[in-house]
This record gives C-alpha cells, sequence and structure tokens, in this order.
C-alpha cells in the first residue's frame, strides 16, 4: 500500500511539473523586447565606470521620450532633437544614442516621409565624446539663410573642447550629411550669435551668419589667441578668417612664485576661496567662490546664488579654461576663461550655455580680488540658499503658466491641471524637501500624463547668468534614500502667462 501511494504521488508531482514547462514553453506570452524608448541616466559621483557604455542599475525605460526613428538593437536613447533639417517644412527628428560596444555618443538621423508617414533613418553621425554631462546638440540657422544645421559641442578624452556642424542635403538621388565645420580647441569655443532682423524672422529674407570664436592657449608668447571662424558661401565651409592674441598681465617677480603652473589642480588650489568683483557697485556685489574640497564654483550675487560643477579643465600659462555644469539644471554649462593677474587678482571671461543658446555672460565678466577671511560669508549666503526660496509657493501664487507646447497649467491645494491642444491632463502633487533643495512629485489621474514623477524646481536662467523670476524649470530628478541624480529626460519651463516680458 505504501509503494502505491509513493507511486501515486510521484506521477502526480511529474504530471504538474510537465503541466508547468507547457505552459512556460507554449502558452505563456513572449516578453516584449523594447529598443525604441531606452534612456540612459549617467552615474553619479563617485560611481563612475571606465567603461563609460556601461548600463548598470539606473537604466530604465521611459515611456514618454520616444525615438521616432527606428533604432538597432543595442541602441539606447539618451536624448531627441525636433527640427526641420532637410528644407522640406517637416519636423524631423535627429537623436542622440550609445551603442553597445562604444563609449562614444552618436547621433542618428532620422528625416520624415511624408509619402509613407513615418521616419526614415538616414544617417549616423559618430562624436568623439564619452560623456553626456560635456554634451550638448541642437538644430541652429548658422548661415543666416533659414537652413537649420545640426551642431553639437562636447569635451573629448583630452581635455578639449570640440564643436562640428552639419546640413543634411535632400535631393532627386538621395541625402547626404555635409560637414560645414569642424572645430577643437584647449579652450572655449563660442557660437557668436547675433539678433537677426524682423524681414528675416517673418522669412522674407535672409540674414548674415554667425561667426565661431575659437579661444586656444599661446605656448609660445603666453596668453591666448583668439581665432575667428566665419561663413564661406563659395567653399560651403567654415574657414579661418583672422586670429589675434590676447596677452596675459605682467606678473612682478615676488608673484610668480605664488602663481601655479602645470596641473589643473595646482590652479584649483590658487583659486580655492571668495573672490569678488571689483568692478560691481557696493548695491550688487558679485562674488565667486571655488571650492576645491567639493569641487564646485559658486556664483553669488545679493542673497542668491547658483552652483557650478566643476566638470573639466585645461591649464595654460597663467591661467585655466573651466568646464562647469549647473547643480540644478544639468543642460545648463558654463565655460570660463580665468587669466591670473596677480597672486590675488585674476580676470574672468563666462560664456553660458542656456539651455543650449550660447551667450557670453557679461555680468560675470571682469577682474576679481581674493577675500582673506570668506568663513562667515559662505555661511550667510547658503542660509539664504534657492532652497529657501518658496519656489512651490511661486509656483501656486500664479493662476496660469505656460508649457514650451503651448499647454496651459494651473497648481492649487495639491491639484493640477493641465490643457493642451490635443490633450488633458490633472492630477495631483506634492512637494519634497531633499538635501536642501527643493522637488515636487506628481501623480497623474489620466492615461496621459503631461510630468513624470519627480522634479527639482529653480528659476531658468538669463543669458547674463541672473534668475528669471518669470520662468521656473523642472529638471527630472531620480531620488534614492542615499542620493539624488538627475535623469536624462526632457527639462520643462513654465512661464507666466501674466509675467513680466510676457507679451
Amino acid at each position: 500500500m505504501h509503494k502505491k501511494v509513493v507511486f501515486a504521488v510521484f506521477i502526480v508531482t511529474v504530471a504538474v511539473l510537465a503541466v508547468v514547462f507547457l505552459q512556460n514553453r507554449y502558452l505563456a506570452t513572449p516578453e516584449e523586447k523594447v529598443t525604441a524608448s531606452r534612456v540612459v541616466i549617467p552615474r553619479v559621483a563617485g560611481h563612475e565606470s571606465e567603461d563609460a557604455n556601461h548600463i548598470d542599475e539606473y537604466e530604465y525605460f521611459d515611456p514618454d521620450i520616444v525615438s521616432l526613428v527606428p533604432l538597432n538593437s543595442g541602441e539606447s536613447l539618451l536624448a531627441t532633437v525636433n527640427m526641420d533639417f532637410d528644407g522640406d517644412k517637416q519636423e524631423d527628428q535627429v537623436n542622440a544614442i550609445k551603442s553597445e560596444g562604444s563609449p562614444f555618443i552618436s547621433l542618428i538621423v532620422g528625416l520624415f516621409n511624408v509619402q509613407k508617414g513615418e521616419f526614415e533613418r538616414v544617417a549616423t553621425i559618430a562624436t568623439p565624446i564619452r560623456q553626456m554631462k560635456t554634451f550638448s546638440y541642437m538644430g541652429m540657422d548658422l548661415t543666416g539663410d533659414h537652413r537649420n544645421a545640426i551642431v553639437y559641442q562636447g569635451i573629448v578624452d583630452t581635455g578639449h573642447s570640440v564643436l562640428q556642424a552639419f546640413f543634411i542635403n535632400r535631393n532627386s538621388t538621395g541625402v547626404s550629411v555635409m560637414q560645414i565645420a569642424n572645430l577643437e580647441s584647449d579652450g572655449s569655443i563660442v557660437v557668436e550669435q547675433a539678433e537677426r532682423s524682423d524681414a528675416y524672422n517673418m522669412l522674407v529674407s535672409n540674414d548674415k551668419s554667425f561667426n565661431i570664436s575659437v579661444y586656444a592657449s599661446d605656448s609660445e608668447a603666453g596668453g591666448q589667441i583668439r581665432s575667428l571662424y566665419s561663413w564661406d558661401e563659395e567653399s560651403q565651409q567654415y574657414t579661418l578668417q583672422a586670429q589675434d592674441k590676447i596677452s596675459d598681465s605682467v606678473i612682478s617677480s615676488a608673484d610668480k612664485a605664488k602663481i601655479p603652473s602645470g596641473s589643473a589642480d595646482s590652479y584649483f588650489t590658487f583659486l580655492n576661496g571668495l573672490w569678488y568683483k571689483t568692478s560691481t557697485s557696493k548695491d550688487d556685489p558679485k562674488y565667486l567662490y571655488f571650492d576645491q574640497e567639493n569641487n564646485q564654483i559658486m556664483y553669488m550675487q545679493a542673497d542668491q546664488y547658483e552652483v557650478y560643477e566643476w566638470t573639466r579643465s585645461s591649464p595654460r600659462m597663467q591661467g585655466i579654461f573651466v568646464f562647469a555644469t549647473n547643480d540644478e539644471i544639468k543642460n545648463f554649462q558654463r565655460q570660463m576663461d580665468v587669466s591670473i593677474r596677480s597672486s590675488d587678482e585674476i580676470r574672468i571671461r563666462v560664456f553660458d550655455n542656456v539651455l543650449f543658446l550660447i551667450a557670453e555672460g557679461l555680468e560675470w565678466n571682469g577682474d576679481y580680488k581674493k577675500m582673506s577671511d570668506a568663513t562667515s560669508f559662505i555661511r550667510n549666503i547658503r542660509q539664504n540658499s534657492p532652497a529657501g526660496e518658496n519656489l512651490i509657493g511661486e509656483l501656486e501664487k500664479e493662476n496660469e503658466w505656460r508649457a514650451q507646447d503651448g499647454s496651459t497649467l494651473t497648481f492649487a491645494n495639491g491639484t493640477y491641471t493641465c490643457t493642451g491642444e490635443i490633450s488633458k491632463d490633472e492630477g495631483t502633487y506634492t512637494t519634497i524637501n531633499y538635501g536642501g533643495k527643493p522637488y515636487i512629485q506628481f501623480r497623474s489621474g489620466t492615461e496621459t500624463p503631461f510630468f513624470k514623477k519627480i522634479y527639482q524646481i529653480s528659476y531658468a536662467p538669463t543669458s547674463s547668468g541672473g534668475k528669471n523670476k518669470d520662468s521656473l524649470v523642472l529638471q527630472p530628478y531620480v531620488l534614492t534614500p542615499d542620493q539624488s541624480y538627475p535623469s536624462e529626460e526632457h527639462l520643462i519651463i513654465l512661464t507666466k502667462k501674466t509675467g513680466a516680458g510676457n507679451s
């Protein structure tokens, strides 16, 4: 009897296992592999990998940032730019990606085919840039003839900055990619944007092209060399038009021993501390604080300050080029040229990449003297930090806000509404103070949410390095119990519908 029971149990067990196997093998729904909307979040400080293409636990799938251009297996989407690049009045898409087996960022070009009603992948542009935090790209009419060029900038492994620009040409024989600028320097590369005429803005006429200035170290005479590149219509290239030297100050023999040379660390040690701008008035003082311990630069004005992470630098004789990223708005980058004039005086020239529109930060340009004791000053200014600004209250105080896509939004008593031309969203939100900075978390009540989950909130920057009190930037963030880091999703910029400067 006992043997019969054991045998029966054995038969039943085998039957159950067979059923489970058959269900998993033939009846289960196959796993869907998504390759069109994968987003890789850059690793935070202290977690970098030598393999810049490494995908770790911070990888996730974002259903809202979608590549309309077909992606190949193993390609991960980092960012998208939508604009007409081939001149057919249809919006195209150029996407930044990383591919398995390569640490470098690439741009894939997708042109919209009206007949097929879909985006066709027509080209891949390889870049020599690994890190997304030093990389930016956009569509820009460099040449003033209403042709949008693909323009990207970034920092390569040598610490040099690069700028490359391309035209996408489509004709009856096919599509071609033509490079119109290829510039590299150990200093800043700046697109000298100028205001264009009303006739140009109304598409009635063309206008002047933008020049590109390249600043580089003068290894022979010291100082810098500024090379001016302008658009040459005949060759269809940016060509060198002029060069001029920017001489460094003559430093006394007593100061020379105190001036750093060689490594970036020696310059950071020299700069470490508080500096004040000598040409500002008492009513509007400006300060720079170089924090070597935290690898940061603070721009301080009145009771406000902005923090930048010192990401890369390139030393030169009597100076250094510094490339920094805004601590709150990761798409906002700043290039700083520091020239040493004496053991306690420096000259600063700043170029801002304000949400990809490059402008000279005239407000911060000038001479600075070092302050001997900065401890109490820094303590006081940090007590009046941007986190202390009631940005959530500012959000709720305004009756209506407008987003980049024209949607109208309202915020009140923990609920929000969003009304656009083709969609409507509503839900709830709550505020979070994490690490002394304000965050806002959204929960949508619809299937098509306008917001992601969590954003860090801050005032929008101005081209002069200040703050636009009529605009708020919502930077997507990921918060964990022990750290926070920005995601590579799109920023949301909200502008007051009744604010100053809005018509």
